[in-house]
């Protein structure tokens, strides 16, 4: 009899053991805070009092991205509670949507330095120049950077939709997205250009096109950059190399 409860005793244990070990929370792998590298000195960008200042340090960045030389920003709580008291973006940077295009890693910066606004196609409409009027008015942004990129699906589309628009697949809300890009599609098919050359040019006409519209339907930007407080200029990333071209 003794036998046989000290055995019941030990299985009701192990049992009670295997329940309570699975209910138990398991500790999280990698999902620490940030940690700073201490062998590395902590970067931090200089004041920036101009929109040249500010496309040096955009160029140095993205540099450093390309060379695979990031700098060691900080990310830890300090940091972040510090922008709880505020933002002072030194750049606007409007872009597209797509995944492969991130600002803050291919330019290089760190939290609080870029006012990002993301778009298909890095198009212009009310929402997107009310951004960047807010950029400049309201947080003293002195430049703004219309960023396009290689390979870009949404003026891919645009090119293909004027070509064979039977053969191309859109929906009532893209379109009116393509609306926007078709003008830089109509400018770069008088090129004579075709294919992926045809794609590359309607984007970097976009582009163009985007910083002309800003500067016309924007007064607070257009009276910015006449008075020499804010600057507009275009760009291209580069998804081969990681470069950015400049439209300077």
């Amino acid at each position: 009899m003794n036998n046989t409860n000290t055995l019941s005793t030990l299985l009701i244990a192990a049992l009670l053991t295997a329940v309570f070990t699975g209910c138990t929370p398991q500790k999280i792998i990698g999902v620490n805070e940030p940690v700073i590298d201490q062998n590395v000195e902590v970067y931090e960008n200089p004041t920036v009092s101009s929109a040249e200042d500010a496309i040096k340090l955009l160029k140095e960045g993205n540099k450093r991205f390309v060379n695979n030389e990031l700098a060691n920003y900080d990310l830890s709580h300090t940091r972040r509670s510090e922008l709880t008291e505020g933002q002072k973006p030194f750049a606007v940077v409007v872009t597209c949507s797509d995944s492969r295009v991130v600002p803050e890693h291919l330019l290089d910066q760190g939290l609080g330095d870029l006012f990002v606004i993301r778009v298909a196609g890095n198009i212009l409409d009310e929402a997107e120049i009310g951004s960047i009027e807010y950029a400049v008015d309201h947080l003293g942004s002195p430049l703004v950077v219309i960023l396009g990129h290689e390979s870009c699906g949404a003026v891919t589309t645009a090119v293909a939709k004027a070509e064979k628009p039977a053969e191309t697949h859109t929906t009532e809300n893209i379109d009116a997205f393509l609306d926007n890009i078709e003008p830089a599609v109509a400018k770069a098919k008088k090129t004579e250009l075709k294919g992926k050359e045809l794609i590359e040019k309607a984007i970097d006409i976009n582009v163009e096109l985007s910083v002309d519209q800003l500067l016309e339907e924007s007064n607070i930007v257009k009276e910015g950059v006449d008075a020499g407080k804010i600057k507009v200029v275009g760009a291209k990333y580069l998804l081969t190399s990681g470069d950015v071209e400049w439209f300077e």
